[in-house]
């Protein structure tokens, strides 16, 4: 079931709030105090879970996040119903980055540079959030704000991959997936030999989205 949450949109700059309708707040005769409490509690809960899954940690179980906010359990599954709910909430920001990453991209005259310029930064993003691979190539989401941003995120990369004009033609889902082999392969080079691992799997990936006519008329101009 897809947890609804609101409009993502205006929450780029800490994204985590974006969840903020999870909670219910008890009515208080007292002006309102409650309110404020689970307001605190919900702050220490986000900003733990980020702190976690920005560290590597997106498989920390919701009773030691409520451990570490100093919160009961009950609170923590109050603003967030599942662990996937707080690994989606905490890696949307990501999602989003590449939305705009894309958008700034598409302002190159090459298409091929605008698309490698993406992708050289998805990489790059990719491999300093842990748990953004599976949350791109996860076909449901328990977060409408998510599945949203990610439903952005393909008609954006489709737009960068039409002005290529690869053959056979790829789509931005095409593209996403493509993104997740280049973050293992990559991740697979130890730490000093990424950047020039981003560089040699980007240029093969250019050559091999080159259209075909392009190939042709160079050779004719030879």
């Amino acid at each position: 079931m897809v947890t609804t949450a609101p409009d993502a949109a205006k929450w780029i700059g800490y994204p985590l709030h974006r969840n903020t309708n999870l909670i219910s707040y008890p009515h208080s005769a007292e002006g309102g105090t409650v309110r404020s409490d689970a307001a605190r509690n919900r702050q220490r809960i986000f900003e733990e879970a980020r702190t976690a899954v920005i560290g590597g940690e997106s498989a920390l179980t919701l009773n030691e996040l409520a451990r570490r906010a100093g919160v009961g359990v009950g609170t923590v599954y109050r603003v967030f119903p599942t662990q996937r709910v707080m690994l989606e909430s905490v890696l949307e920001e990501t999602v989003r980055e590449l939305i705009d990453a894309a958008a700034v991209a598409d302002g190159h005259t090459d298409p091929g540079r605008a698309l490698l310029d993406f992708l050289r930064t998805a990489l790059l993003a990719a491999l300093a959030r842990p748990g953004l691979t599976d949350v791109l190539i996860t076909g449901s989401d328990e977060t409408d704000s998510l599945h949203q941003a990610k439903g952005e995120l393909v008609g954006i990369t489709s737009h960068l991959l039409a002005r290529v004009r690869p053959a056979p033609a790829l789509t931005g889902e095409n593209l996403l997936k493509l993104l997740c082999g280049l973050i293992h392969a990559v991740s697979e080079h130890p730490p000093e030999r990424q950047a020039a691992a981003i560089d040699n799997y980007l240029d093969l990936l250019r050559s091999g989205l080159a259209p075909p006519s392009d190939d042709r008329n160079s050779r004719r101009g030879r």
